[in-house]
């Protein structure tokens, strides 16, 4: 399951512009992401081994696990390194951005990506929220 929230939340996230947008994904069981994230179309796909492809706007998504809680990959031509400590805290590198999340188990999630804060909620229906 926090494959599935962080695949949505890195979506979410990964392109943000400076100023406030909402975000709205459903994760479906086999591992689909479908919403919006803005203006932009979200279509992705997260196999059970927690790797990542699709497109979120206009960027292919393209990212990998290693299987211990470390992801790689890129977003469109950003590069991204994460790990998750299996606590719900995920630190990392998206592009030059700096990712400090966390994820408590009720499915909200705070944090900040670079300079912007983040808040979402993931709820029973895979169903992520972000403003």
């Amino acid at each position: 399951m926090a494959n599935f929230i962080f695949a949505s939340l890195v979506l979410a996230m990964s392109t943000l512009p400076l100023y406030a947008q909402t975000s709205n994904l459903h994760t479906d069981p086999s591992g689909y992401t479908t919403g919006t994230d803005g203006n932009r179309t979200v279509n992705t796909y997260t196999d059970r081994y927690g790797n990542t492809t699709g497109w979120v706007g206009g960027e292919y998504i393209s990212t990998y696990s290693d299987g211990y809680g470390g992801t790689a990959g890129t977003i469109g031509n950003k590069r991204i390194t994460t790990y998750e400590d299996g606590y719900g805290n995920i630190r990392g590198i998206i592009g030059r951005n700096r990712i400090n999340l966390y994820t408590d188990p009720s499915g909200i999630t705070t944090g900040t990506i670079g300079r912007r804060r983040l808040n979402c909620y993931t709820d029973r229906f895979r169903t992520t929220t972000c403003n």
